[in-house]
Order: structure tokens, then C-alpha cells, then sequence
């Protein structure tokens, strides 16, 4: 399996990965056969990429940590208390919602809350993330693919199972691990209120743009503060995921710890542990995916931009956690040989490095000139020479299959 641009889509493959509509439902099966039809459809919904299977990947397993049927769980819960937050909006008003800081205190509005707000399955759901997570390998390999109209509930998940693998790596205890879930799964609630920075935009957002998001955390915990079943720490987290490590994040200024022993109590004014780690998994899912004012960046330069942000934005401890678990370069996805004797060849990761994972073994099929050549595999733990970058699209059709 390998992770192909929707332009680059060789008809007569069968899909690799599920597909997902709005609704959480399935639009796609795994191994389903790509017609011209079908990849309009994906495309028209706004995937920018999917898994195929060909021959060029004959082999290459990418496993995802969830389960269809946990994705669609999570992505059904997640979508219906947005759908709570939409409501609360209308009902509070469009002049109050676009100036307010916090939301009113009312007992009509928490008993909406409480008796709309699908608690059991919001814990079901992050209970099964954790449990999978805590099952699946060590080193995530998934590059998790959503669309446009699926980035809300995907990211969500993405985050939710992200975090919870970094808190796996910091040694958290299961009912640790199961706030951390909970609470990263519903850490944009509060974008019901204000929208997205996307939203409707095909350009960059405005400064003002920004500042009106900005009021999501507030208002996001104000509104789980109205279920009695959400515990107030993983209310936190919809609170503090924006705050910085020096101190320069929003919406209170709170500072973080850079480093952790033993002991990862948080002291008073700190940000909270669960939400530091909620907030490297909500930078990264989020430089990864595509959006509708910028395509997903490269791998690389997602992954390097967040080094850059270690002890500023984010904990220099816990980044170093998320490297030794997350690689630059997933298996299935496409890569460039740059430097030593095949420079500018192309291909796929076909297996993660060991000990480091960022020197995998690559299967090369496509030569500097576009030509397409029977895969050869080259283990990059034993070549210094050589690196990698991701492979941009061709804008034209993949090989047929065998």
C-alpha cells in the first residue's frame, strides 16, 4: 500500500485505506476498485490524496492503530456534540456568540447541554482509541488521510490518538491516558462558537480572522463545563492547547515545563500536562493535513518546523518523545532520494529504519527521468549518502495495475 496524490490515482487499483463522508460514514471500502467515477467523487469531497494498493507497494503494510469501526464511533460522538455546540450557538444568539469571551451561566442552557451531549458515546469512543493505541506498535506509521469536509471529526481523532501515544511514551496510567483521550478528541469544541480559520476561505486567515478564533478555548471549556460527567482536568485541555511553553500562547499566558522526571505533576500557573501533549499532536495533525488556504506541507518541513517550535511553543521533552514514536516518513509514503548514487530516484517507504526510524528502507521504482523501472529496495541505515524528501505529485496518472 502506498499513499498516491488524487491527480497521480491509477484507475483499475483497489483503495487501500477507508474513506469517510461528513456524516462519518463510509464513502469508500478498503479494496473497493478505483473507477473514473469513484475518484471523482473522492476528489469532489475534497481528498487531496488516498492509499492504493499496486504493484509498485505489492507488500508494503501500513497499519493504522484504529479500527474502521473505532474511526466511524469517534467520528459519529465527535460530530454530534459539534452539533450541540452548534445548537447552543443558535440559541444563544449570532450578535452574542461573535463577541462573546465566555459563555452565561443558565440552567435552561446546561440542561440542553447535559440532556444532548452523547456522553457514553464520547467515552466509548475514547476508550477505544486508548485501548487500540495502547495495542498498536510503539512507532506510529500512518499518515491518516481526511478531506475538506471530514477535517473537523478526522483531526479530531488524528489528535486524540496521537496524544494518547506520546502520553503511552511518558509512562501515563490507563485512566491517565483515558482524560488525555477524551479530552483531545473535544479540544476544538469551542470552534462551534467562533469557526475555523477555513472557514470559507480559499486564502490565508486575516489577523482578525485569528483573533476571532482565539476565543474558542475559553468558550469550548465553558461548554463542556456544563456536562457534569466531563471532569473539569480534561475540560482543560479544550482551555490550555493554545497556550505556549514560554508563555506566549492564549488564552492566559500560561507557562509549561520543558522538561519531565519522574514527577509529571504540573505546578500552579503551569499548563497542564495532557494538554502540552494534546498541543503537539494538534500542530502536527494539523501541518499535515490540507486545508483550503494551503496544501499539506511536506513531512520534512512539517517535522522541522516543530523542532524549531521546542521550548518555545511546545515541551523540548515531550517533542522528543513524539520522534522516537512519529517518523518523517511513514511507510506508504512517497519520498525522493537526494544525494549519493541515486539522487532524484523515486519511490515509497517500504519499512521503517531500525534503531533509527528515520533511515527506513525504500522501494525505488521511478527514475530522474519519469521512467518507471522493476522496485528495487535500498536500506538508508547503511547508506550516510543519501536522503530523503518527499515526492511532489506528478499531475499525471500512476501505472496501471499488473
Amino acid at each position: 500500500m502506498r499513499m498516491v496524490s488524487i491527480d497521480d490515482v491509477a484507475l483499475g487499483n483497489p483503495l487501500g485505506q477507508a474513506l469517510y463522508n461528513d456524516r462519518g460514514d463510509v464513502l469508500a471500502q478498503v479494496g473497493v476498485i478505483l473507477d473514473s467515477q469513484l475518484v471523482s467523487q473522492i476528489k469532489s469531497r475534497g481528498y487531496a490524496a488516498i492509499y492504493v494498493e499496486d504493484k509498485q507497494s505489492q507488500g508494503i503494510k501500513v497499519v493504522d492503530p484504529l479500527t474502521p469501526e473505532t474511526r466511524v464511533k469517534a467520528n459519529k460522538a465527535t460530530r454530534a456534540t459539534l452539533a450541540v455546540g452548534e445548537q447552543t450557538a443558535h440559541q444563544l444568539g449570532h450578535d452574542f456568540v461573535q463577541k462573546a469571551n465566555s459563555l452565561p451561566v443558565s440552567n435552561d442552557l446546561k440542561k440542553m447541554i447535559v440532556e444532548s451531549v452523547p456522553v457514553d458515546a464520547v467515552f466509548s469512543s475514547s476508550t477505544s482509541i486508548v485501548d487500540e493505541v495502547l495495542d498498536a506498535p510503539t512507532v506510529l506509521g500512518l499518515n491518516s488521510i481526511k478531506s475538506q469536509d471530514t477535517f473537523a471529526f478526522g483531526h479530531a481523532i488524528e489528535v486524540a490518538s496521537v496524544a494518547v501515544a506520546i502520553g503511552r511514551k511518558l509512562g501515563l496510567k490507563k485512566p491517565e491516558l483515558r482524560r488525555l483521550g477524551r479530552g483531545a478528541l473535544l479540544h476544538d469544541i469551542g470552534q462551534t462558537f467562533t469557526g475555523d480559520t477555513a472557514d470559507g476561505k480559499t486564502g490565508p486567515p486575516t489577523p482578525a480572522d485569528i483573533e476571532q478564533v482565539k476565543r474558542h478555548t475559553r468558550l469550548g471549556f465553558d461548554f463542556l463545563q456544563n456536562v457534569p460527567d466531563f471532569d473539569a482536568l480534561s475540560n482543560h485541555i479544550a482551555y490550555q492547547h493554545h497556550e505556549w511553553t514560554n508563555g506566549k500562547g492564549y488564552p492566559r499566558g500560561l507557562v509549561g515545563a520543558n522538561s519531565f522526571g519522574r514527577d509529571t505533576s504540573t505546578l500552579p500557573g503551569q499548563i497542564l500536562l495532557i494538554a502540552q501533549v494534546t498541543a503537539i499532536a494538534d500542530v502536527y495533525d494539523a501541518l499535515c493535513s490540507d486545508r483550503p488556504f494551503r496544501a499539506r506541507l511536506p513531512r520534512e518541513l512539517a517535522m522541522s518546523l516543530m523542532k524549531r517550535m521546542s521550548s518555545v511553543q511546545l515541551s523540548n521533552d515531550l517533542i522528543s518523545m513524539f520522534y522516537e514514536i512519529v517518523p518523517i516518513f511513514p511507510t506508504g509514503y512517497p519520498v525522493r532520494i537526494v544525494g549519493g548514487a541515486l539522487d532524484k530516484w523515486q519511490g515509497v517507504v517500504a519499512k521503517l529504519g531500525t534503531p533509527d526510524i528515520n533511515r527506513p528502507i525504500v522501494r525505488i521504482f521511478e527514475k530522474p527521468d519519469g521512467s518507471e523501472v522493476d522496485p528495487i529496495e535500498i536500506d538508508l541505515s547503511t547508506d550516510s549518502t543519501a536522503r530523503l524528501m518527499t515526492s511532489p505529485p506528478k499531475r499525471r496518472p500512476a501505472s496501471a495495475p499488473a
